[in-house]
């Protein structure tokens, strides 16, 4: 592992980041019981109470949670830049997101206005208030390389999802008429397609050949894809808004074109990785580029088959969020967790006994969790077309909300009790 390029000096306290990764598990479950408690089949239509809960309840709540998480960590070593007020920012942004998260998904489930209202408000104070510790961080960072980039143009993604979600949370309490497939789908657009990919595409560049240990990403990959992702995505949304159909595809085709080149590079590059062992982590990874170009193929193939366009277009999404975020995420996640447990026993003063990084969370039960992600991926492929399957998807979900929730008690666990041995004194001799 390289750490040469990464300003570890910059790492913020390991509680922050590890607040955000305990909750991801609870939304996980929780998205999973509002799946099997739904009164009908939960993906017939795209509005149901029980879908727009759970969906928030997975993107809102457990995606969410690990990438505000990771972001404490990961920002201030991949920038050389830390957030001002790191304890204050993360301890207020950890409280009111939980809070406007769990409020939105109640709001949605039981159709109670006055949780949507108090929801909107609450994630709206949590988001301003890390987005803008981000951007500042962001602007005073010493160097403006590849990754500073894809992250800039993904809070500035997140920034304008977030107002748009507040605005259709607020209008669906009030019942005020406003166009809401169209919001709807901007809102998407710009919460999966700008904030999640381009921040996953960011964070690739330096921690898939440093985790990995493949090669570096090509340079024409890393200089064009953030911004033209971000163009095609601005291109899209405005000739959509405009009434010009054949640039707004024009665009929706770019986009998904330059995710299709992200995920076989992504691929390629791990094919030339410097050590060919079996590594669950990578499985998760290359899982997560599979399902990109999945999503990506029923998303293009959704335009030319008006029959299948519903069912093509919720499996383009089901792909992109389930199979392309989560998977990688995951894959993160059992990377990110024990180098933390390890550098900050490290960092701490620990020079021997600190566990292996592969002793802090078994394999076996990496391994676990990979073999449910592909059984819940096969659950959800067949959602569209047999309403049953939601069931097998839900109890996938649960599942994996218990192995993660496992592995990241076991990780703190031992985490702490490494600690404790460093702070108990010598005895004399």
């Amino acid at each position: 592992m390289n750490l040469s390029a990464l300003s570890t000096e910059q790492s913020p306290p390991i509680a922050l980041p590890f607040a955000f990764f305990a909750v991801a598990p609870l939304f996980l479950l929780l998205a999973a019981l509002l799946l099997l408690t739904a009164a009908d089949a939960p993906f017939a239509a795209p509005h149901t109470p029980e879908l727009l809960a759970a969906t928030h309840a997975i993107t809102l709540g457990c995606v969410a949670a690990v990438m505000l998480g990771a972001l404490q960590q990961i920002l201030p070593v991949l920038v050389g830049s830390p957030l001002s007020g790191a304890r204050w920012v993360a301890g207020s942004v950890w409280l009111l997101w939980l809070a406007g998260a769990l409020a939105l998904v109640a709001g949605f489930r039981f159709g109670l206005p006055p949780l949507l209202h108090a929801a909107w408000g609450l994630l709206g104070s949590a988001f301003a208030i890390f987005i803008t510790a981000c951007l500042i961080s962001l602007a005073r960072a010493p160097a403006r390389n590849i990754t500073w980039l894809g992250l800039l143009l993904a809070f500035l993604s997140l920034a304008v999802a977030v107002v748009l979600g507040a605005l259709l949370a607020h209008g669906y309490a009030s019942g005020l008429a406003l166009p809401y497939a169209a919001w709807a789908a901007l809102h998407i657009k710009l919460a999966l397609g700008g904030w999640v990919l381009l921040l996953i595409v960011g964070v690739s560049y330096q921690v898939v050949p440093m985790f990995q240990l493949t090669p570096a990403y090509p340079a024409w990959l890393t200089r064009l894809l953030a911004p033209l992702l971000f163009a095609s995505l601005l291109l899209s949304i405005a000739a959509r808004g405009a009434g010009y159909e054949p640039l707004a595809t024009a665009g929706e085709i770019l986009f998904w074109s330059l995710a299709i080149s992200f995920a076989v590079v992504t691929l390629q590059l791990q094919r030339q990785r410097r050590r060919q062992v079996a590594d669950t982590t990578l499985d998760f990874f290359r899982s997560g580029m599979l399902a990109l170009l999945f999503a990506a193929a029923a998303s293009l193939l959704a335009r030319g088959c008006p029959l299948t366009h519903d069912s093509l277009r919720l499996l383009s999404a089901l792909a992109f969020v389930l199979g392309f975020a989560w998977s990688v995420i995951c894959g993160m996640l059992y990377k990110i967790m024990p180098f933390l447990v390890w550098f900050h026993l490290f960092r701490g003063g620990m020079q021997a006994g600190i566990p292996n990084m592969k002793q802090i969370i078994p394999a076996r039960w990496m391994r676990w969790h990979y073999r449910v992600q592909l059984a819940t991926l096969l659950a959800a492929a067949g959602v569209p077309f047999w309403p049953s399957a939601s069931t097998a998807l839900a109890l996938g979900l649960l599942a994996q909300g218990l192995l993660l929730g496992a592995a990241v008690l076991t990780a703190w666990r031992i985490y702490r009790s490494h600690l404790r041995r460093l702070a108990q004194p010598v005895s004399a001799t």
